[in-house]
């Protein structure tokens, strides 16, 4: 009995110690992997099949996949439960955290003839479209008046996906990693696409929401391109991607009291449109008679 007690405990033990594993999340929201089934013969059926997988904490919003070049190929199916008026288009809603979703387009490889116009080597071009949000935190530590330093960094906090918001220090007098009561200094903020540089992409001025805590915007230590009449402030204008020119508002800190306390600038960026496009190779094998 004491043996039988004894191993029922190691048992239970070594199931509550057991790791717990932890999600791996990237800024690629929606992972998209292509892969083409049967023979690809001149004049005859394939299946483009497209895995869709979700790699961020939240849910994708109203995602959409379409086939915007077909490069020579017809579409005689899809999958059924995608939406849309074409064939091809798959309208699949919102896809949840760590989930996935398996769009099958039915494909029909172009004759020999139109092949020796084309060339063997087919390209279709698939356009994924979705929804997401996104919020970047800066901190940078303020000193009270009669603090002389602390151990405490400037930090920035970037939630996944996409779009990322790169917010540092520009002008100030102070030369080290914090800032005291009352001092002045200035913030650079630009946003960018960390998986396509060049994306052509607009995050509508209404769309955005900066915050300000510990921190004021001061028009003594230079200009500030806030929107200030609007609550949360936002950025002034759309904000057209890839950025020419960052956003750069002049604040002060405040703590009047403490030993230090962190300023903080957040900027929440909501429902923003993505597209990112991918070529798929569809090789068309010869024909031996």
């Amino acid at each position: 009995m004491i043996l039988s007690l004894v191993f029922i405990g190691i048992l239970v033990s070594g199931c509550v110690e057991q790791d717990v594993v932890t999600p791996e999340y990237h800024d690629e929201a929606l992972k998209m992997e292509t892969e083409v089934t049967g023979k690809v013969l001149p004049d005859q059926a394939i299946n483009l099949k497209v895995r869709l997988t979700n790699q961020v904490p939240d849910d994708v919003d109203d995602v959409s996949l379409t086939i915007t070049d077909l490069y020579g190929l017809e579409v005689m199916g899809k999958s059924s439960y995608c939406g849309g008026g074409k064939l091809t288009e798959c309208e699949l809603g919102d896809i949840q955290s760590l989930d996935d979703r398996e769009i099958n387009f039915v494909l029909r490889v172009p004759t020999k003839e139109e092949l020796a116009r084309i060339g063997r080597e087919l390209k279709p071009e698939l356009t994924l479209e979705y929804m997401y949000s996104g919020e970047t935190t800066f901190l940078i530590p303020i000193l009270g008046s009669n603090e002389r330093s602390t151990d405490a960094k400037p930090q920035l906090i970037q939630t996944k996906g996409p779009i990322h918001v790169d917010i540092e220090r520009g002008f100030t007098s102070s030369n080290y990693d914090w800032e005291w009561d009352g001092s002045g200094f200035s913030i650079i903020m630009r946003f960018e696409d960390v998986l396509t540089s060049d994306s052509d992409i607009t995050i509508e001025e209404d769309q955005v929401g900066i915050t300000l805590d510990n921190l004021i915007v001061s028009s003594a230590f230079g200009r500030c391109d806030f929107d200030t009449s609007s609550d949360p402030y936002g950025p002034g204008e759309n904000i057209n991607l890839p950025m020419v020119t960052p956003i750069v508002c002049a604040l002060q800190a405040q703590n009047p009291t403490l030993p230090w306390v962190y300023g903080e600038v957040k900027v929440t960026y909501t429902d923003y449109s993505y597209e990112s496009v991918e070529t798929k190779s569809i090789q068309v094998e010869t024909v031996i008679v």
